[in-house]
């Protein structure tokens, strides 16, 4: 899942299977903790390496 940060402005992605793991913290920003804005689910975009994989 592909996020940006309404806050600082990083772009971000979460694996699905993160989303047990993370629980309530899934999908926010790794640098700054804001909750991120999701923009898009599904196979790997052309920008992909523009976004931070969240680990």
């Amino acid at each position: 899942m592909y996020y940006h940060c309404p806050d600082c402005g990083t772009k971000f992605k979460y694996a699905l299977d993160l989303m047990v793991e993370f629980g309530d913290d899934y999908g926010k920003c790794p640098k700054c903790g804001a909750m991120g804005t999701y923009e898009y689910d599904g196979p790997r975009r052309k920008d992909d390496q523009d976004y931070e994989e969240v680990e």
